[in-house]
């Protein structure tokens, strides 16, 4: 090969390399990305600190830091809760319950105002994703609402040894904690290589990352990464190159539907 034809294909992934760059960032353009270094933490009561990830005026989304048998707060006017255990023990309890149910990472908490019962920390730190619903969830926009009204315990708590990995593009596996139809809050896991179509959602979606890493375009998202997918909107260039799982809370994308439930 003539220099001149290697630089003129240089040239040539250069430009569809920018061009890709450029559809990521107007696809991307309304997400609100939260690195885990840019994270503001503040002080919320004893042995707890607060990390907002996002706030609207229905829905706030927290990362909690607990000391060792430090609580989860339950601040004034919320009206439920979904928690995601990050790190470290929890112990569960329900109101007018003696014994407690020890959590383990990965577990997935509903709560709600009419009994919402106790969370603390056992004998070590522990860090918690908290979606606060701050509204009447009757209040939310559909089907959000809908996801709200499911029936299900006051304190509702599962462990992700209770559910089942379930296969659905090659090498992406997702593992529902809850959901209907329309909305489902899971974790997805990716192996190296592995990725999803392009997608549009219906609802605004949360995505906390774990472990491991993910693109979505020429955005990389590392563990303790957050970000905000916002309804009418999609991710285009969802890939792992290491491989990598995180939590989703939002609308059934076709993309993660598990091809016997198609």
């Amino acid at each position: 090969m003539t220099q001149a034809k290697a630089l003129e294909r240089l040239d040539a992934l250069g430009a569809r390399l920018a061009a890709r760059a450029r559809q990521s960032v107007q696809a991307h353009r309304e997400h609100h990305t939260l690195r885990r270094e840019d994270r503001r933490w503040a002080e919320a009561g004893a042995g707890v600190r607060e990390a907002t990830l996002w706030s609207g005026a229905e829905v706030r989304v927290q990362l909690i830091e607990l000391a060792p048998r430090a609580t989860v707060p339950w601040a004034a006017g919320t009206w439920a809760q979904e928690l995601l255990l990050v790190q470290g023990p929890l112990l569960a309890c329900a109101a007018g319950a003696e014994a407690e149910l020890a959590l383990a990472p990965h577990s997935h908490v509903l709560r709600s105002a009419a009994d919402a019962g106790t969370l603390r920390a056992g004998d070590a730190p522990a860090l918690v994703y908290l979606r606060q619903v701050l509204v009447d969830p009757a209040m939310l926009p559909e089907p959000e609402a809908s996801w709200w009204r499911l029936p299900r315990p006051p304190l509702r708590c599962v462990q992700p040894g209770e559910r089942r990995w379930l296969p659905t593009f090659p090498g992406v596996e997702v593992l529902p904690l809850w959901g209907n139809a329309e909305i489902t809050s899971m974790l997805v896991r990716f192996a190296a290589g592995a990725g999803v179509p392009d997608h549009r959602h219906a609802v605004h979606e949360d995505c906390l990352m774990l472990e491991g890493e993910m693109f979505l375009g020429d955005i990389l998202l590392r563990p303790g990464d957050y970000q905000l997918a916002p309804a009418g909107g999609g991710h285009f260039g969802e890939t792992s190159d290491v491989g990598g799982s995180f939590f989703f809370h939002g609308a059934i994308d076709p993309v993660l539907v598990p091809p016997r439930a198609r």
